[in-house]
């Protein structure tokens, strides 16, 4: 999905309008599922966790279900929205979730955490992926999990002071959108492109689109790469 709106998406107003179909996306597959198992799978109950553009709180939630203190960063109201919703549907009253972009998070309030994760969200800051990776390592988190799809101007450089690089994944995952209309198709694509579809690219649209399980899917693979760094390089 990233691939796709990465040259346009690193606007909060952008996720503000983006959120429902962002939902829609996320409804229909399984894109996070790898991820979320590799993350529980390496914290524990009482972590203190930074979630960097935590957004619907995909990572965020099953974190706080599990006992640990999450603070999320989701500058934009409409994926905030996403995720109160979700947390209110699963239960949970306890969060703390913060409007602040990590640009304009003072350095001392990144430190002291067990972990400080982003997954797609990086490059979306202003002043870029690599800045905000360093930004990230200057805070001295115990641990640091990146996951991030392959998108123009993202090179992961894995050397850092201080840190081991305790495991490196690649893998390709389906990142397909769902539509339950051809009209749903096109809204979205119209808000992606900013303007009305001409004619010629309805009809690209509609040959592209494979009706499966009562949805117009729109097929689509991610090449997505998972890092995590430890605190504590001799």
């Amino acid at each position: 999905m990233a691939k796709t709106i990465c040259k346009k998406a690193a606007s909060v107003p952008f996720w503000d309008g983006y959120a429902p179909w962002y939902k829609l996306w996320m409804e229909h597959n399984d894109y996070h599922d790898r991820i979320i198992h590799a993350l529980t799978t390496m914290v524990s109950p009482g972590w203190r966790v930074l979630d960097i553009g935590a957004g619907s709180g995909i990572l965020s939630l099953p974190l706080w279900a599990i006992g640990c203190d999450v603070t999320a960063l989701a500058p934009s109201i409409g994926m905030r929205s996403l995720l109160y919703e979700e947390a209110f549907n699963r239960g949970i009253d306890w969060m703390k979730v913060s409007e602040e972009k990590l640009e304009d998070v003072p350095l001392h309030d990144l430190v002291n955490y067990d972990l400080i994760m982003a997954c797609n969200s990086l490059h979306l800051t202003g002043p870029g992926f690599n800045h905000a990776l360093e930004r990230v390592f200057e805070a001295k988190p115990k641990n640091v999990f990146v996951i991030t799809e392959q998108c123009p101007g993202i090179e992961v450089k894995w050397p850092h002071d201080s840190y081991d690089l305790m495991f490196a994944k690649s893998y390709e995952t389906e990142s397909s959108f769902a539509y339950h209309s051809f009209g749903e198709a096109v809204e979205h694509n119209v808000f992606k492109k900013g303007r009305p579809l001409l004619c010629q690219e309805e009809i690209n649209l509609s040959d592209q689109l494979i009706y499966e399980e009562d949805h117009l899917w729109m097929k689509d693979n991610a090449l997505v790469s998972m890092y995590c760094w430890q605190y504590g390089k001799a």
